[in-house]
């Protein structure tokens, strides 16, 4: 092998072990931040409904900012 793929086989060693521990570390900051966000909903009383503008929810494919289009107007016969 040339010296250019040692040094890339090196270096995408190096990215899966970087890529792992990412992984590891954003797994171990969620479970974290959500013991916070459980900490201060406890403590200010606030509901699913009063956070509810906020909480992305299940099988919704709307994004923040997309509005209803008005009801088509029915012609009087």
């Amino acid at each position: 092998m040339t010296k250019a793929s040692e040094e890339l086989q090196k270096a995408l060693a190096e990215q899966k072990a970087l890529d792992e521990k990412i992984k590891e570390l954003k797994s171990k900051s969620k479970e974290e931040d959500l013991e916070t966000v459980k900490s201060l909903c406890k403590l200010h009383g606030f509901t699913a409904t009063s956070l509810r503008g906020c909480l992305k929810t299940k099988g919704s494919g709307k994004t923040e900012g997309t509005k209803k289009k008005p009801a088509a107007k029915k012609k009087a016969s």
